[in-house]
């Protein structure tokens, strides 16, 4: 992921030099890793308001909204 965005999935959303990111850049890396297998289930993002998310830039508010 880092290769494809030019940066970590950590520091999209703000998480550098510690363990949490290094916990979200493997979690990143396994979702991914699944997302290809063709049978996989798709993730589904909501919030306390059941809104799905469908996009990366709402993922990625999603993310930071609830990174506490």
């Amino acid at each position: 992921m880092a290769k494809q965005y030019k940066q970590r999935p950590s520091e999209i959303i703000g998480l550098e030099g510690t363990y949490e990111a290094f916990c979200f850049d493997e979690a990143c890396m396994y979702i991914t890793s699944k997302l290809q297998d063709e049978d996989s289930p798709k993730p589904r993002f909501s919030d306390d308001k059941k809104t799905n998310k469908a996009n990366n830039n709402d993922v990625i508010e999603w993310l930071n909204a609830n990174n506490q």
